[in-house]
């Protein structure tokens, strides 16, 4: 959590705001679970849209599966080692039934679904 707010206080520092906003504290939670944009990283329209799809399928699964968390956040842009990452509202659970393992499963393969 210090690692998160520090990271949001930095990105409200460099935007020239003294107080940490939404935005902020948004954009740490992707840079600590993503790791940072990769600007420089160049990607091919046609990548682009591969990337599309495949977090298409995670956001998709995860939508429509009674038992898997919900999507909170799908994008293309690359951080990290990714091209792109699909984030569910996740809930703290200390006991899972088999029907919410295999809806996590089903979400993590979405993007194994098969395309025309």
């Amino acid at each position: 959590m210090a690692n998160l707010v520090n990271e949001a206080a930095i990105l409200a520092a460099r935007r020239g705001k003294k107080v940490i906003e939404m935005n902020e504290l948004e954009e740490s939670i992707d840079r600590v679970i993503a790791g940072p944009e990769r600007k420089s990283r160049k990607i091919s329209p046609k990548e682009k849209e591969i990337s599309a799809y495949h977090e298409t399928g995670h956001a998709l699964v995860a939508k429509m599966l009674p038992d898997a968390n919900p999507p909170r956040k799908v994008t293309i842009i690359p951080r990290g080692m990714a091209l792109g990452y699909t984030k569910t509202l996740a809930e703290d659970r200390y006991m899972w039934s088999r029907s919410q393992y295999n809806a996590e499963l089903a979400v993590l393969f979405g993007d194994a679904l098969p395309r025309n």
